[in-house]
């Protein structure tokens, strides 16, 4: 294939119908992913009358089979990324191909973008730094919190202990050794930040936009480590489903350290698909171009987990301390038990390990299959990653007061109250840099037996470029004991959702409404001075 103007492509869906080919390419993906494991969920799948309805009954069930065992958690991940490249079309000029035809390297060929940087003046944060309500908390007084984060089921053991970890090691805050790859580097929970005002050295990589790259610059020039990021003939920044051949050299011409490949880029809709997709492929092809590449990625607290049994039994516990109020909740339940206060957790899931499981859901009604198959191509790349040798850092975040959320009347009310119900929501400046220190805590903990390092001698054939038939081609060596659906519960940061005895949805209603009349109590108090000494 010929090299194309400024090195663009375009990654796109099959042909179809332009308002629907989104959801019928998730569609296809799901059902190929689960059809070996389960015959009769594909088929139901594939005669789908309401699809954008129906899918998330077919996560949640795929998120149980996946957990079943491990060979089904690898299977379903390595078919379904192969389905991927089956049906993206990948188009240069006038020509088109499918993508799992491509040669990302020689397409590359002849194509180049510029390199810039910028180099911070302040000094570095010498230690682990945490702002929360109003103070600043670090050592001692940050492990009491972690403590009692852990204590109320905020964050889970392992996302506390690597914290720990870090907080007695500040000289990996800088992450010497590694160049992380910051895809989405101006997403509001991506480690640019904090890494930078730590000293580190990293890849930012973007959309273009003068606002978003003047803000990005700004930020590495308060700090203290340096950015680099790339130039294409229009400026700074690149559309990674345009230009993801050349970008992927870019980095791989880049990374004269251990290379960290950190994914943090999201849109909504089918744009967000897209982008997932391209974010996976830029993905495979580094890791197989650099078989000691760590992976880095942030999973959604809005999305169908399996969590394992002790998380079950805390949400039990809370359930039986909530006295008086909770006779209260059990009646609303009795009146709506589809929509008000429904467990959190029923039947039970029992993997090949006689090991025991929940299942929690959160994906979101308004979401759709575009936003649930977006969420769920990350953790597929994640096991199969894990599974051939790599190192992989796969944290899911806590609820926090985003952008997205300030703009949704509904969601800012939900948000106000949901503490009641054991949940913590945070500020993105607490958030991130909590995220961040897990991110460098997974990098720079001693590697285990059969990640990255130890494959380092030789490439690891990506799974799914191996599959075929979509079986599993991870070598039985090379997988790690115990589930691998694991990756996503041992250090997550769910912000106490999951250790909670109600299904999120459920609680959305009674949320809202008390957080609406808090708001109406705190202008009424501004307003008349209720309140007031």
């Amino acid at each position: 294939m010929g090299t194309v103007r400024n090195g663009m492509w375009d990654l796109a869906f099959p042909p179809g119908p332009p308002d629907r080919i989104a959801e019928m390419f998730s569609a296809a993906v799901v059902a190929d992913a689960v059809r070996k494991y389960d015959a009769d969920l594909a088929q139901s799948v594939e005669t789908c009358r309401d699809w954008r309805h129906d899918h998330r009954r077919v996560f949640r069930a795929m998120t149980a089979l996946q957990v079943s065992a491990p060979r089904t958690s690898l299977g379903i991940a390595a078919a379904g990324l192969h389905s991927v490249r089956t049906m993206l079309r990948f188009a240069a000029g006038r020509t088109v191909t499918a993508l799992d035809a491509v040669d990302v390297t020689a397409v590359a060929q002849g194509s180049r973008l510029e390199t810039a940087a910028v180099s911070g003046t302040g000094a570095a944060v010498p230690r682990l730094e945490v702002p929360w309500q109003g103070k600043v908390l670090s050592e001692d007084e940050l492990r009491q919190q972690l403590g009692d984060w852990e204590r109320r089921g905020i964050f889970e053991p392992g996302f506390v202990a690597v914290l720990r970890r870090v907080i007695d090691h500040p000289e990996w805050l800088r992450l010497p050794g590694f160049r992380l790859s910051i895809i989405g580097a101006a997403a509001e929970l991506s480690p640019l930040r904090p890494l930078l005002a730590w000293g580190a050295d990293v890849l930012a990589v973007d959309r273009p936009g003068r606002a978003r790259w003047d803000r990005l610059r700004a930020m590495a020039n308060t700090g203290a480590g340096t950015m680099r990021f790339p130039v294409a003939a229009d400026g700074p920044g690149v559309d990674i489903t345009r230009f993801f051949p050349t970008l992927a050299k870019w980095l791989i011409a880049h990374t004269d350290a251990r290379l960290a490949l950190g994914l943090y880029a999201g849109l909504p809709g089918a744009a967000g698909l897209r982008l997932a997709a391209a974010s996976d492929v830029l993905a495979e092809h580094l890791l197989y171009e650099r078989p000691d590449a760590a992976l880095a990625l942030h999973g959604s607290s809005a999305d169908c987990y399996a969590v394992p049994e002790s998380v079950v039994l805390a949400a039990r516990e809370q359930l039986a301390r909530r006295g008086i109020r909770g006779a209260a909740q059990d009646i609303l339940h009795r009146l709506s038990p589809n929509s008000l206060y429904r467990l959190n957790y029923l039947r039970p899931i029992v993997d090949a390990d006689d090991a025991r499981w929940g299942l929690f859901d959160n994906l979101p009604y308004l979401g759709g299959p575009d936003y649930a198959l977006a969420q769920r191509l990350p953790r597929w790349r994640a096991v199969t990653a894990a599974a051939a040798g790599h190192a992989v850092s796969y944290t899911v975040a806590p609820p926090a007061w985003t952008t997205s959320v300030h703009r949704s009347s509904l969601r800012t009310a939900a948000h106000r109250t949901i503490s009641h119900f054991g949940v913590e929501v945070f500020d993105p400046a607490t958030a991130r840099i909590l995220l961040a220190a897990k991110l460098v805590g997974d990098l720079m903990s001693p590697v285990p037996p059969g990640s990255g390092a130890a494959a380092a001698s030789e490439k690891v054939v990506p799974a799914v470029a191996a599959i075929g038939d979509a079986d599993v081609a991870a070598p039985d060596a090379t997988v790690a004991p115990g589930n691998p659906e694991a990756l996503f519960t041992v250090g997550a940061a769910h912000g106490g959702l999951w250790r909670q005895p109600f299904a999120p949805r459920s609680l959305v209603a009674p949320a809202v409404v008390s957080g609406t009349v808090q708001e109406l109590r705190d202008r009424a108090a501004n307003v008349f001075g209720i309140g007031d000494s």
